[in-house]
Parts: C-alpha cells; structure tokens; sequence
C-alpha cells in the first residue's frame, strides 16, 4: 500500500510539472504517455514490440541460465577443468557484449540468432560465477557426513553440493536477468525492426517524446512482470530453501 502511495504521488508531480514547468517535448506529461501508449496498443504496435522483446529474453536468458550452471557446476566439481578454462572465462567475461555487436552482425546477421546468441553471452557469466561462489563455500562437514553414510562421489555430488548450490544458482539468474534486459534494449536499438529498443529508437528520430516514454515504461513493465514471474516459480519449485525473494 505504502509503495502504490509513494508512485501515486510521484506520478502526480510528474504531470504537474510535465504540464507547467517542461514543454512536451521535454518531459511528456504520464498523461500524453498513457494516451500514446493507449494509440499504439490500439494498433496492435506495441503488444507486437513488447512479444518480440520478451520471446527474445526468454530464449537467451534460458541458454544463458543453463549454461552458466552448468559450466559453474562443472568448475567446482573438476579442478582440472577450472584451471584450464578459468583463464579464457576471465578473459570474456569483461568484454561487454555491446562490444561484440558488430561480429556478432557479421556472424548471423540481424536476424533472432544474434540476440539470443548476446544475451546469453551477457547472462552466462553472471550465473557461472555465482554458482562456482556457491559451489566453493560448501561446508566440509556435509561432505564427510555423507561419505560416513555411505555416499559416494557422485551420490554426495547430487544429494549435498548440487541442493546447496541451488540457491546462489538462482541468485545469479536473477540479477543476470536485469544485465540481460540492458543489453537486449541497446541490441534493438542498433540492429532490429521490432521490438521495445526499436521503438525508443524510432520515437528519438521522429522526435516523438512520448513514445520514447512508451517504450522506457514498456522496459519497465516487462521487467518487473519477469521478475515476479521468476521470483514466484522459483519459490513455487524450490520452496524448500525458503529463498528470501
């Protein structure tokens, strides 16, 4: 309640001083933003901008979770795998991925498979990392524990580090899910005809403020309606860690 009040409050001085100090093209009233948006869902434009960015989220960020950890689980679980591949990982991971956009155009085009090939590239790294983090600071006690059991390599693997692994798992998702949308948005921006960036993009060119605006609210509508989606299944499928989310 106290939050819907605290946006309540700043949406009304926003309109107030979109309509007395700014001129539109400047700062758009909410007012003339809802009427645009209200124009382009009519259209059918912006549902079909809003689709294209969130199928191409969904596709990268699904690779670049999966990949993540599985390559984080493999780090932690063989040493020699870390040591050989820990170097080339390092070296990537703090290459943005905007800076590889143009290879990246010159490899697959502007069509989907570039997107989905940098933002998974953009959220691998994230959940890599935040599972070998998790992986390393098991306990040795449970370990032990489940070797006195009878537990084997691979059954303590499974049954201890991998459920203690889970929770900095989805962790690094998460806040891999925010990188991702930041290099979704810049890669429609430069190289696609639909999609939220695109209509940031084309708006600046027609000079239209208020469908910039459109496509920002439009980021962020996505993005919290994703989070809740993410924070919701996960507790829904891991409830047994009581994940703080």
């Amino acid at each position: 309640m106290r939050g819907g009040g605290a946006i309540l409050l700043f949406l009304i001085a926003w309109e107030i001083a979109g309509r007395t100090i700014f001129v539109p093209a400047v700062l758009p009233a909410p007012s003339a933003i809802a009427a645009e948006g209200w124009a382009r869902s009519l259209s059918g434009a912006l549902q079909w901008d809003v689709l294209m960015s969130a199928s191409r989220l969904a596709v990268g960020f699904a690779a670049g979770s999966i990949l993540g950890a599985f390559l984080g689980l493999l780090f932690g679980a063989f040493a020699p795998v870390r040591r050989i591949l820990e170097p080339l990982v390092q070296f990537l991971r703090f290459i943005p991925p905007i800076a590889w956009l143009t290879p990246v155009l010159i490899w697959f085009g502007i069509g989907e498979e570039g997107k989905w090939v940098l933002i998974t590239y953009t959220t691998t790294f994230m959940v890599l990392l935040n599972t070998l983090a998790g992986f390393a600071e098991q306990h040795r006690d449970r370990m032990r524990a489940a070797h006195v059991f009878g537990a084997g390599s691979w059954e303590a693997f499974l049954h201890v580090r991998l459920p203690a692994t889970v929770p900095c798992i989805l962790g690094g998702m998460r806040i891999g899910m925010g990188n991702s949308f930041q290099t979704l948005i810049v890669a429609e921006m430069l190289a696609s005809n639909e999609g939220l960036g695109q209509l940031i993009l084309n708006s600046r060119l027609q000079l239209s403020t208020e469908g910039m605006f459109v496509g920002i609210a439009g980021i962020a509508v996505l993005g919290i309606l994703a989070d809740c989606a993410f924070r919701a299944t996960t507790r829904r499928m891991f409830y047994r860690y009581r994940l703080g989310w």
